[in-house]
């Protein structure tokens, strides 16, 4: 165990890409939709469509766009990136067969195990992640995360009305949770998101880097890991 994380007392997981891999929905949407991308290209599309999703989310938060938007544009900004067109119908349809492959996603291997050793050593265990509610409670719920993580600890960003990257979020949950920021650790794979901006609220992290990102700020994570094998705070 990290020495800077014997005093943690709340350690929570974003859940995109955190507690789930999104890729394999992605790509399955794109076979059902017969949308031909080379093997290769199927990453690097996913991580464009992670990167507008990022960039067009400030948008929707300040209510410039709509959800619907949102999720169509990010897939037509990562298609053209790589020479696809992609027209506003299909990437629609793309994001429709996306959301029912969700229905059957899985937890990381070790995700589970980790928590319930982190509950068994009176670590309170939570979630922080952005997005709607349903449909993140439903993504949750296929994870049958909700049956070891309470609905209390789950805290969805269109619920409270602040969303990451956005410090305050961070403050909200401690203050709920009654902690010090010193206690709390935040699990996530988002640079800006899930590192540097709990970091700026005084929080602990550790950067699920499992694609081989690289940093963006000069913050410092306390833990970099790249699978949960054998890891225990």
């Amino acid at each position: 165990m990290c020495k800077e994380l014997e005093d943690v007392k709340v350690v929570c997981f974003d859940l995109d890409e955190t507690l789930y891999d999104q890729l394999e929905p992605f790509s399955l949407a794109l076979q059902s939709e017969n949308i031909t991308i080379e093997s290769s290209l199927i990453e690097p599309v996913f991580k464009k469509v992670r990167f507008y999703s990022d960039l067009l989310w400030k948008s929707y938060t300040n209510g410039k766009i709509d959800l619907d938007e949102l999720r169509t544009e990010r897939l037509i900004r990562s298609c053209n990136d790589f020479n696809l067109d992609l027209s506003k119908e299909k990437a629609s349809l793309i994001q429709t067969a996306y959301e029912e492959q969700q229905n059957s996603i899985k937890p990381f291997s070790g995700v589970k195990s980790l928590i319930i050793n982190l509950q068994k050593n009176n670590k309170l265990v939570g979630i922080i992640t952005n997005g709607p509610v349903e449909h993140q409670l439903n993504k949750i719920s296929a994870l049958e995360l909700h049956l070891l993580i309470p609905r209390n600890k789950i805290f969805i960003s269109d619920e409270i009305g602040i969303a990451k990257p956005d410090k305050r979020i961070f403050q909200f949950v401690q203050e709920q949770l009654a902690v010090d920021s010193h206690q709390c650790c935040y699990i996530g794979d988002n640079w800006e998101n899930d590192i540097a901006a709990p970091i700026e609220a005084g929080w602990k992290t550790i950067w699920f880097n499992y694609r081989n990102r690289d940093s963006e700020t000069c913050h410092s994570p306390n833990k970099v890991i790249e699978d949960y094998k054998n890891f225990m705070i």
